[in-house]
């Protein structure tokens, strides 16, 4: 029969055979039902919350993961350095280097709540509310996210999938039952973080747990190249920054510079438009343990670089028509009759969201094979898209107009210079 549409039943052999498709069945299916729990809060809490408290909820959220960028620079630390260590069976500095930046975090979560506590009045006045409270809770979701990456980067990068999934699926069933539990209860939007925070501590001490298996507390065979370490970092620090960076710094300013009726619409439009980000998520989670394994194994890893651009285009494109063709659907469904005036919005705004997914990837993968040339192009992207939306924003499509622009320009220049060859005498004179 699969002959008959003229797929050669090869086809599908191959693709169970490749350890980059059965793990990415199990990543995938953690990481959809974990985006379904994390949209499901969004699908209630914006019918309870309203349109204005839901707009500062979607503000704070979004400071959050600006603010939280260093957590995403210590995971994929962790997972780049645990996959080569893994590679060559080296488990000792797997536990000093994640023992090590789990400290660094702690010190970086302590470090936010002080700074919330000093500046709440500040950042109450810029959002334009007056909940300082939830703050305050926001930074003990801060705080908490900056240590428990440290762990799953372990289990990233030594492939243990299973681990990880369960990992995510704590902390995504903890949020939706505790947050909305309180905020039913009248806490409101502080209850949220408080919520937030109780599944974030019941998920790390799963994850810890668990990482603990992959170490091996014997000394390590040779010491951690410190240089190559720091390299890699800087590079991983700038590179995750921009792109965090656009995909979330236009959610604050919109709130900033547009009434609170109109803010809260545009939370909506972003969550909308995330979902492609969101879904192809566990893409990049593949991408750098694999590439970097093969490549310190002197392997070939340029097939996981194409597996991984071609998921995320098939999953783009999909998203893409659902939101050309029903998009009144999805917001209904999604936030309710009062969110409507945002589905005109998500479609474009889907767009951008697919460029920043397709230059995650090629980032993720250049990471992989210590090659860093992605850095400068998208710093300037970075600068233009707070620039543009400082200078354009008349109306909500303009902002949409610049975000895609920006998303645009820095998948294109990421491109540059893509390594689609393997160079196994340069890997090995890196390592």
């Amino acid at each position: 029969m699969l002959e008959t549409f003229g797929v050669e039943p090869s086809f599908f052999r191959r693709a169970l055979r490749s350890d980059f498709m059965r793990d990415g069945a199990i990543v995938f299916a953690s990481t959809m039902f974990v985006n379904v729990l994390n949209y499901a809060i969004h699908f209630i809490l914006s019918r309870r919350l309203g349109v204005v408290d839901y707009g500062i909820f979607t503000s704070l959220l979004s400071a959050l993961v600006i603010v939280g960028m260093p957590a995403a620079f210590i995971t994929l630390v962790i997972v780049k350095f645990t996959a080569e260590f893994n590679a060559v069976g080296d488990r000792a500095k797997i536990r000093i280097l994640s023992t090590r930046v789990l400290g660094l975090g702690a010190i970086l979560g302590c470090v936010g709540i002080l700074l919330a506590v000093a500046l709440k009045g500040e950042i109450a006045s810029y959002l334009r509310f007056t909940d300082t409270g939830s703050i305050i809770m926001a930074a003990v979701v801060l705080a908490i996210g900056f240590t428990l990456p440290a762990m799953r980067g372990v289990l990233q990068g030594t492939q243990d999938y299973v681990a990880l999934a369960i990992s995510t699926s704590i902390e995504a069933l903890g949020k939706i039952s505790l947050a909305v539990a309180f905020v039913y209860l009248g806490w409101g939007v502080s209850g949220i973080f408080v919520g937030y925070a109780i599944a974030g501590i019941c998920s790390f001490l799963y994850t810890i747990f668990v990482a603990r298996r992959h170490w091996d507390f014997g000394p390590a065979l040779v010491a951690i190249d410190a240089r190559r370490l720091f390299q890699s970092t800087g590079a991983i620090v700038l590179g995750t920054s921009a792109i965090t960076l656009m995909g979330f710094i236009d959610v604050p300013l919109v709130k900033h510079f547009f009434v609170p009726t109109t803010a809260g619409l545009y939370g909506a439009i972003s969550i909308c438009g995330k979902i492609l980000l969101f879904i192809v998520g566990f893409i990049p989670m593949l991408v750098l343990p694999k590439a970097a394994q093969r490549a310190a194994a002197g392997r070939t890893p340029v097939s996981v670089l194409w597996q991984g651009v071609g998921v995320t285009l098939i999953f783009a494109v999909c998203g893409l028509v659902a939101f050309l063709l029903i998009p009144q659907f999805i917001v209904r469904v999604t936030f309710g009759a009062a969110f409507m005036p945002a589905a005109r919005y998500i479609f474009p705004y889907g767009v951008a969201m697919s460029f920043l997914a397709l230059t995650n990837v090629v980032v993720t993968y250049k990471i992989a094979l210590h090659r860093f040339d992605f850095v400068l192009p998208l710093l300037a992207a970075v600068v233009l898209e707070p620039v543009g939306i400082y200078l354009f924003h008349t109306s909500l499509s303009s902002v949409i107009t610049v975000v895609i622009a920006v998303t645009g320009f820095a998948l294109l220049l990421t491109l540059l210079r893509l390594p689609v060859q393997f160079d196994r005498a340069r890997i090995a004179r890196e390592a």
